[in-house]
């Protein structure tokens, strides 16, 4: 499994990061505030920002693309350190 987590192109799009693991892409928009949660986006093939999905749907779709827990370890901790956005 191969992925790759792009700040630059994210931040163009207003996020904080952007997955592109297997053919799928994320973006990830976090919050300055603990109080709020990040939110999740699917991306097309273009790059566009499609729609927004719950954690729970970008949970699932890290388990089945990722090839072990460790990948999705690693997966969190590099999106996690994207820019923080405020409310």
């Amino acid at each position: 499994m191969g992925y790759e987590v792009d700040y630059a192109n994210a931040e163009k799009k207003g996020c904080s990061s952007k997955l592109t693991i297997e053919n799928r892409i994320f973006y990830v928009k976090l919050f300055e505030s603990p109080a709020d949660q990040a939110r999740y986006y699917v991306g097309g093939q273009d790059g566009a920002v499609l729609k927004e999905v719950s954690r729970r749907e970008f949970d699932f779709w890290l388990e089945v693309l990722a090839d072990t827990e460790s990948d999705i370890k690693g997966i969190e901790k590099k999106i996690s350190s994207g820019k923080k956005y405020s409310q």
